[in-house]
């Protein structure tokens, strides 16, 4: 197996996906790494990741700063000082009027909403001219707030609310991530190997969607209900497991087994890590 950076192994699990995703969002790795978002193009994926502020794109249309037969070049300092800007710096210049209040969903503590602009541009990719682009800007409400940023290339007649929307999205990879480690052992394993990791990660994964289906089924009277309480009426309800004195026995010798492959394995490298101690 070859090495892959995390946005090289996003991009082929996408694109090996058979099931059809209507936007793809993520946090600002994947947002910056233009190989990333050109296979998601590529594809005609719609997508809405975060980049840093630093991020530059064109405000105009390239053709029209650089003049007939440009496209593709790069362009010259003066062209660049005036018209490609950063992310950070048109975000300072947008006026009020261009802010709009979008409330993303209901939290713990009460609505979680914030201020949203966007702005059409054109990404730069190699310093060179990019595709058509949604540049939308994310800001919390109060005296001090933060900004976030995020690119997208939905179609022009994409409203702002759906660009939002999908960007508000992402805590639920983060809440999921978190509710497997805490409550259904994603991170309580031993393996040393991909095959049995995997096997691991899969029936977490299977444990978690189980757990969601009968979340979602009994909220309907309960709405209120959250995911480590759906474990516990889980625990009470469904019956636990016997073994009967062969299976006991099967089961034993399989651990005693694995356990003594273990120690082999661990001391063949230890020796071989220490070759003045006689085995």
């Amino acid at each position: 197996m070859k090495f892959a950076t995390k946005p090289q192994l996003a991009a082929t699990l996408i694109a090996r996906c058979t099931v059809p995703l209507n936007w793809i969002t993520a946090d600002d790795l994947y947002g910056r790494n233009q190989a990333f978002l050109e296979a998601l193009e590529g594809r005609k994926q719609r997508y809405v990741v975060e980049v840093p502020g630093f991020t530059r794109v064109w405000i105009e249309a390239p053709e029209r700063c650089q003049g007939p037969g440009a496209a593709g070049r790069r362009p010259s300092k003066s062209i660049e000082h005036e018209f490609i800007q950063r992310l950070d710096d048109l975000a300072k210049s947008l006026p009020p009027e261009a802010w709009k209040i979008l409330t993303l969903r209901e939290g713990s503590k009460g609505p979680l909403a914030f201020k949203f602009a966007r702005i059409r541009v054109w990404a730069v990719r190699d310093r060179k001219a990019g595709p058509p682009i949604w540049a939308m800007i994310q800001q919390s409400l109060g005296p001090k707030p933060t900004t976030r940023y995020w690119v997208s290339n939905a179609s022009e007649e994409t409203r702002l609310e759906a660009l939002a929307e999908v960007a508000g999205c992402r805590w639920r990879v983060e809440e999921t991530f978190q509710d497997a480690k805490t409550h259904l052992g994603m991170a309580d394993y031993e393996a040393r190997a991909w095959t049995s990791w995997h096997h691991h990660m899969s029936l977490v994964a299977l444990a978690h969607l189980y757990v969601t289906l009968t979340r979602q089924e009994q909220r309907e009277s309960e709405p209120t209900l959250t995911l480590d309480m759906a474990i516990l009426m889980l625990e009470a309800s469904l019956p636990r497991p016997t073994l009967n004195e062969e299976e006991a026995a099967e089961l034993i010798k399989y651990h005693v087994e694995r356990n003594k492959a273990a120690h082999q394995s661990h001391r063949k490298t230890w020796l071989e890590n220490h070759p003045e101690v006689p085995s």
